[in-house]
């Protein structure tokens, strides 16, 4: 503690400048349990305040937060303003048994992402790897909390990728919810309701204009947030298969969607590995690009496999 309390100490100086003291102060409270904390007084105020560290030394054994990105919540907090990720959660970081219940997977390209690879835990799936992250309840107005679970904080657990797979598949039957609409339906529910008048007449003219109509999905989760996900939800595809009577390709839209085609009406390769490739180039942001490759789920089999191998992200 006394080492890591020192590296956020110097943090907070550069942070702050000369117009600070800021020096190490513990406080002991109830039952002997001694919290230990930065004080941090500006010289030109009569009060200063005392930010506490207990909170933290888990999230940096974890590799989660720098002693800089410490330093900067110190400073929020010493200012009064609002922490975005609840006091509660942090506490509860290291208990493995309590954070199960928010563990979830998400999707990544694995050949793009092999250096991030090495510091999280993960296993390979086809072209793509399956990552952890936990879903934060964050205070309102602050958006979705997604912290990708580092190798050291699964050290802290004692846990396995295994344990950590088998939490995830879990969740993502019981909590994900992932689902799979047509595109029409989907277009029409995203848009905003100055829009949705424009958008109900584009989509009229594409049916009257008699384009060759494929019938197409998009599925992900219910938060929309790593929905490519839904890859995984074996159930899902196997309805969505079953119902239409045929195996499915599936397009990576991004890491938050995937598209849906069901293989059928000499419909193989109506999108082909040069659409994807142009599709993410020029319509995805880099970051959220999953894969240019094409997948097929056997309806059969009850799997998925690569189709259609595209090019390297």
């Amino acid at each position: 503690m006394d080492e890591f309390r020192k590296e956020v100490i110097r943090e907070l100086e550069k942070k702050l400048g000369d117009g600070y003291d800021i020096f190490p102060k513990d406080n002991t409270k109830n039952n002997g349990f001694t919290a230990h904390g930065i004080f941090i007084h500006k010289k030109d105020n009569t009060i200063g305040a005392v930010a506490y560290l207990d909170g933290y030394i888990i999230l940096y054994a974890a590799g989660v937060m720098t002693p800089e990105n410490i330093a900067a919540e110190l400073t929020r907090q010493c200012s009064g303003e609002r922490i975005p990720i609840p006091r509660s959660e942090i506490n509860d970081l290291e208990d493995f048994d309590r954070m199960q219940d928010k563990l979830r997977l998400r999707l990544i390209n694995h050949a793009a992402n092999s250096a991030e690879l090495e510091k999280i835990p993960h296993r390979k799936f086809l072209d793509l790897a399956v990552t952890y992250y936990l879903d934060i309840d964050m205070e309102p107005g602050e958006g979705n909390g997604a912290l990708i679970i580092p190798n050291g904080l699964m050290e802290i657990w004692d846990a396995t990728e295994e344990d950590l797979y088998r939490a995830g598949m879990e969740n993502l039957r019981r909590k994900d919810k992932c689902f799979a609409i047509d595109m029409h339906s989907f277009l029409r529910g995203a848009a905003s309701e100055e829009d949705e008048e424009e958008m109900r007449a584009v989509l009229d003219e594409i049916e009257k204009e008699g384009v060759p109509k494929v019938e197409m999905y998009v599925a992900s989760n219910q938060k929309n947030y790593f929905g490519a996900v839904c890859m995984l939800d074996r159930s899902l595809l196997q309805q969505l298969a079953d119902t239409k009577g045929c195996d499915l390709n599936i397009y990576p839209s991004s890491v938050k969607e995937l598209i849906i085609i069901p293989v059928k009406d000499g419909n193989d390769d109506c999108i082909n590995t040069e659409d994807v490739w142009e599709i993410n180039m020029c319509n995805v942001p880099k970051e959220e690009r999953l894969s240019n490759s094409i997948y097929r789920y056997d309806r059969v089999m009850q799997e998925v496999f690569i189709y259609r191998e595209g090019a390297p992200l």
